[in-house]
């Protein structure tokens, strides 16, 4: 009856166009060029290898030449600098004849917004009041394109309720228009018909993945429970953890070797005091007899914290 009320069909989409998920089909290669839009204004795009082979990740320019900015490792993820209409491609590195395997082909653009006939969760409003970005926040930008034919609400959704954040299009974002947002990597929006609240499509802004794509690993991505995917994600970010903190616990180890041959305790003790806790720094022996805080002491007590 919705439909009905509408009057546009609703689109049978992948899967992952309704849950915001990672599409997880290998590449059909489509000989896209870069033709980055005006103004350019640069943005960083995330790429993120969950393949078992190492990644070669490529620029193609205007002409349809391929520019190499590095290779990949799996399970690793890299920044780059890129802007609006640009086009990655990222090739296996690997013996044998999947060597140069297209894995990825992503343009940089605005995501479309489709009806598509999704299952539809219950509608819960946070009902908060407007909130606006702030200036001195850097954010991921992203960009929505009506192609739904009928007006559209773009919703965050945090997992239990959805805050407005097209407040400012009166009766929906229209049709063929766009809309470009200030957001952060793993927001969730919910794309609802500005009629009806039908929810039309599901986005994560998210790392572009590189996926394998032999036979082999596609078979190694399924699982019968359908979490596979989420299975890799939480992999990588336990890996991704371990990494910072083993980093954390280097530096801090060159801080307090820094701190044990230096005469500028006066100097670094507070700092130091305000990054542990009081009882982390309290090196009391007795009550009203109060100890001088070293720097190698309050050092040492970061790395017990850290550990």
């Amino acid at each position: 009856m919705l439909l009905a009320a509408s009057g546009v069909a609703a689109e049978m989409c992948s899967p992952e166009s309704c849950t915001g998920a990672g599409d997880g089909a290998c590449p059909v290669p489509q000989g896209l060029v870069s033709k980055p839009s005006l103004p350019a204004k640069r943005e960083n795009v995330y790429f993120r290898n969950a393949a078992t082979t190492p990644a070669e990740i490529s620029r193609v320019d205007g002409a349809g030449m391929e520019w190499p900015q590095g290779i990949l490792p799996p399970g690793m993820r890299r920044a780059l600098p890129t802007l609006h209409g640009d086009v990655w491609h990222a090739r296996a590195v690997t013996d044998g004849p999947a060597n140069g395997r297209l894995m990825l082909e992503h343009r940089i653009g605005a995501i479309p917004i489709k009806a598509c006939d999704c299952p539809q969760p219950e509608f819960v409003d946070c009902s908060k009041p407007i909130s606006k970005a702030d200036p001195s926040v850097i954010y991921d930008p992203v960009v929505f394109e009506n192609q739904a034919g009928e007006p559209v609400d773009l919703w965050y959704w945090n997992g239990t309720c959805e805050e407005l954040i097209s407040w400012d299009e009166v009766g929906g974002l229209q049709p063929s228009r766009s809309k470009p947002l200030l957001s952060f990597q793993g927001h969730s929006f919910r794309l609802r018909s500005a009629a009806s609240r039908r929810l039309l499509m599901a986005h994560t802004l998210n790392d572009v993945v590189i996926r394998g794509c032999s036979d082999e690993q596609k078979a190694a991505r399924a699982s019968p429970d359908g979490l596979a995917e989420l299975r890799a994600e939480v992999a990588f970010f336990e890996l991704e953890e371990a990494h910072l903190r083993q980093e954390l616990l280097e530096q801090l180890s060159r801080l307090a070797t820094a701190l044990a041959s230096s005469n500028a305790t006066e100097a670094v003790t507070p700092w130091l005091s305000s990054l542990v806790p009081a009882s982390a720094a309290d090196t009391r022996p007795t009550k009203n007899m109060a100890a001088p805080v070293t720097p190698m002491g309050l050092a040492g007590s970061l790395l017990q914290i850290v550990k």
